[in-house]
């Protein structure tokens, strides 16, 4: 597992407690098939069991065991001012 993120996003994370929780999220409808996506939060899990724990510099990464260990996780910081939040991606190893 490659985790990648950007100085903003580290700032941000450190300012939230050095601790982020990435993990899928199945979206579902009526009239559509469920789509998955990654959801960041910056918060350590209850489980931590059903997490891998990456440290990256000050950081801890829990990282969901459904995602696959080798891809690569792109963590961003998106939004302004109290509406920040990180967005994660998933992009294979090349």
């Amino acid at each position: 597992m490659i985790i990648e993120l950007d100085e903003q996003a580290k700032r941000w994370i450190e300012s939230k407690g050095n601790h982020l929780t990435v993990k899928n999220v199945e979206v579902k409808g009526c009239c559509f098939v469920g789509v998955q996506e990654l959801v960041a939060i910056p918060k350590k899990p209850k489980a931590l069991e059903r997490y891998n724990q990456y440290k990256v510099d000050t950081l801890s990464i829990y990282v969901h065991k459904n995602i696959n260990s080798d891809e690569k996780i792109h963590l961003k910081l998106s939004g302004i001012g109290l509406l920040q939040s990180i967005s994660a991606n998933v992009s294979a190893i090349i």
